[in-house]
């Protein structure tokens, strides 16, 4: 479908305030329940050499975030969580959700001249744009690339369907290889996610195991996954910055998952290591090890995360085969194929299956023109915190220096609170 009327005038790319994933729900309940008021800053990035001034009108960016500004969560979603999902979000806080109004990002162009999106206000009241921000940003930029090169939508969205179909063929060969749809942020649009699902379900029923969009989740009646990200770590090494100087080492990762642990009671418990780089974050991770289901890998190299994670679990006495590696740093099918043969038996695997299966429409099937349709690499990460009535910038380090953020004193001060050690880690380009 194109997001242009006769008129010209574009339809919302995001219709409803439930069009968001999973783990930003669950967060946004952690949040909400212990830092609601702890005032954080969201900002896109663009992790691309792509200058998207070039190809996104600012005042069209606006009218389509503003539209979001004037949504609320829909009750009947509401109320499909409070029946599918009543063991893990409280009835108060799905009342509050459906009252929940979003402030307006501002919007413009950065100190370095590129696009500025940010936005500063309560924790709970600004979490959700992140993923929303990414689907808007991401939508207008190839309905602009479609102009420029000259395409139809519905040639594109044919080629689109064509490659997804023979990636879920050649997955139907490994009938045991599960994968969940990690693809809101960075789809070709909503209606195209909507289409892949209903694909994936007719052609590989018994290998997609849910979704990680709600709306999405809720409409075909697909588990919904996820549990959290980097922003709860970001944030709280500045909420809890003083216990942090006070010990001397980074205390605040392990804080979080004890405080997680103990408001979800053993529930979504896939914990994230990478925050602060992998190695430091399976340290720190030990002690919940044996009760956790396991981790996710989102940067580094793959197949010597998951020889770590294995090794991890051995060197605790515990059984790798009882626990699980997500894997979701940038797959194709063709890796998940090839994790999946090297790791089943081991340990348990799934996949979080995003940007190329969401939004692989030919990039090399068109004329080049800068990139053609190839997909950005775009982010909106919570970069800075207020404690103590000061506003500190966040860090984020990784296995993949190319992920890093955070100014160079707050790097520096994270680097010798974890041992990271820049010199271990290969930068690889951020292509999705």
């Amino acid at each position: 479908m194109n997001d242009l009327n006769v008129q010209g005038v574009r339809e919302p790319i995001v219709r409803n305030l439930a069009d968001v994933d999973f783990y930003k729900l669950t967060m946004l309940q952690f949040i909400w329940s212990s830092f609601r008021d702890q005032v954080v800053t969201f900002r896109f990035k663009n992790r691309t050499d792509v200058d998207l001034l070039e190809s996104i009108d600012l005042e069209e960016l606006r009218r389509q975030l503003k539209r979001v500004t004037k949504m609320r969560f829909p009750f009947w979603c509401r109320e499909a969580l409070r029946y599918r999902y009543g063991h893990i979000f409280q009835t108060p806080f799905l009342q509050w959700l459906c009252e929940l109004r979003l402030p307006m990002p501002q919007v413009g162009v950065d100190s370095e001249g590129k696009l500025l999106v940010e936005v500063t206000g309560p924790w709970a009241q600004v979490m959700l744009w992140e993923t929303i921000t990414l689907s808007i940003v991401n939508r207008l930029y190839f309905l602009a690339k479609m102009r420029e090169l000259r395409l139809r939508e519905y040639d594109i969205l044919v080629e689109g369907r064509r490659r997804a179909v023979a990636k879920f063929q050649r997955l139907s060969a490994y009938p045991d290889l599960p994968f969940v749809d990690f693809g809101t942020r960075r789809r070709w649009s909503y209606d195209h996610q909507h289409e892949l699902i209903r694909t994936a379900m007719l052609m590989v029923p018994n290998q997609i195991n849910g979704t990680s969009n709600v709306l999405l989740g809720m409409t075909f009646n697909l588990p919904l996954v996820g549990t959290m990200a980097h922003e709860l770590p970001m944030a709280l090494q500045v909420v809890f910055w003083d216990q942090d100087e006070g010990a001397g080492h980074l205390v605040s990762e392990r804080k979080l998952w004890q405080m997680w642990e103990q408001f979800y009671g053993g529930q979504l418990t896939v914990a994230l290591p990478d925050t602060y780089g992998n190695d430091f974050g399976l340290a720190d991770f030990s002690p919940f090890a044996a009760s956790w289901a396991g981790v996710r890998h989102d940067s580094g190299e793959p197949f010597e995360f998951g020889e770590k994670v294995i090794a991890f679990y051995h060197l605790l006495g515990i059984d790798p085969t009882t626990k699980m590696i997500v894997f979701s740093d940038g797959l194709t099918d063709e890796m998940m194929v090839a994790l999946w043969l090297c790791f089943q038996g081991r340990i348990k695997v799934s996949f979080g299956w995003g940007t190329h299966l969401m939004n692989d429409m030919g990039s090399d099937a068109w004329p080049d023109g800068n990139r053609g349709l190839k997909a950005l690499s775009i982010v909106m990460k919570l970069v800075a915190a207020k404690t103590d009535g000061v506003m500190r910038e966040t860090v984020k380090l990784s296995d993949n220096p190319s992920k890093a953020t955070g100014p160079r004193d707050k790097v520096m001060r994270i680097i010798r609170k974890t041992n990271y050690n820049p010199m271990h880690y290969q930068a690889v380009e951020c292509e999705v």
